[in-house]
């Protein structure tokens, strides 16, 4: 039996060790946030637990992810920078607040038992802790965790530090980095502008200035909008649709559906049938000789012909019990 219990020892002893290792004042917990170059503390389950613990006197936000390649977690790997860009922000506030509050991660490969424990399957999940006892208590009185909506909220650190900040010592001084992208085009824009302004301006006066262009112009803007280009975008419909056998759909049945596809086929009718139109009416009548003219005029309006039968096909297969068709 003494035998039994000095075995113990070792074990005992080592279980004391790790106890000890586990940060359980707000000190400690301030001196690990300082030492990360992002202000985050990684947790695992022993952490976890003394981080979210009853006697706390300070509010902490914890991210449960799952980050590693096999777990294939998208939405993980969207939220990290924001968290991460958020924490960041919050060291910029002073000590005296900044070590009420503190901002941690816990991965599941460091964490299945939270996991488990919170019956928690899928992730991320972003908590909020807040103090359950001190002077954090005097401003912020609610003591019950509640989680960042994800279905609601987009994963932007804005909207994370908006959500957020009502509920830390003070608020988090997030602001969003200078969008060097949008300056950089706006000067490539302008030098842009410039070089063709100096060099090219009449050459491009010619071409704004001719009818033929403005011509083109408005009838692309007007296929492209009896085509259907904004009901897909607005209702944001699939570009085609998955049938039965494996078999792809590229028009949709009815007149409250469309596919993207169907807007491309039916721009690209009705792109020919007007050029049809313009070549009968412009350029035939240029053509040198009557037999010339006559041959074109009977290419363009088989054309037509053809083009307008196959528009009405595109419309029976909308409504079956359409009984017109022209050719086929």
């Amino acid at each position: 039996m003494l035998g039994s219990f000095f075995r113990t020892i070792p074990f005992l002893l080592a279980t004391y060790l790790v106890s000890a290792q586990i940060p359980t004042t707000r000190t400690q917990f301030a001196q690990l946030a300082a030492s990360a170059p992002n202000g985050i503390i990684k947790l695992n389950n022993q952490l976890f637990d003394a981080i979210t613990s009853a006697e706390r006197d300070w509010s902490v936000s914890v991210t449960l992810t799952a980050m590693a390649p096999n777990f294939k977690c998208k939405p993980c790997h969207e939220f990290a920078p924001s968290f991460d860009a958020v924490a960041r922000s919050w060291k910029k506030v002073s000590k005296k607040n900044r070590d009420y509050h503190f901002f941690a991660v816990l991965d599941f490969a460091d964490g299945q038992e939270v996991f488990r424990r919170m019956g928690l399957n899928t992730a991320p999940f972003s908590f909020f802790y807040p103090a359950k006892q001190g002077p954090l208590l005097e401003t912020h009185p609610k003591t019950d965790t509640w989680s960042f909506d994800f279905n609601t909220r987009q994963f932007d650190p804005a909207s994370f530090s908006k959500e957020l900040s009502p509920h830390t010592p003070v608020p988090i001084p997030y602001s969003p980095p200078p969008p060097y992208e949008l300056y950089f085009t706006m000067a490539v824009v302008a030098v842009t502008t410039f070089i063709c302004y100096q060099f090219f301006w009449n050459q491009i006066m010619s071409v704004f200035g001719s009818r033929w262009t403005w011509g083109m112009m408005s009838l692309a803007l007007i296929v492209t909008m009896i085509s259907g280009h904004m009901f897909t975008k607005i209702r944001a419909s699939p570009y085609a649709q998955m049938g039965r056998g494996n078999v792809v759909h590229y028009i949709a049945p009815g007149y409250q559906n469309q596919y993207g596809a169907e807007t491309q086929i039916v721009g690209g009718l009705y792109t020919v049938l007007a050029l049809s139109q313009i070549a009968l009416t412009l350029f035939v009548p240029r053509l040198p000789s009557a037999s010339r003219q006559r041959a074109a005029v009977y290419i363009w309006v088989l054309v037509s012909c053809m083009i307008y039968s196959v528009l009405l096909a595109v419309f029976k297969l909308k409504n079956g019990g359409y009984p017109f068709r022209l050719f086929i």
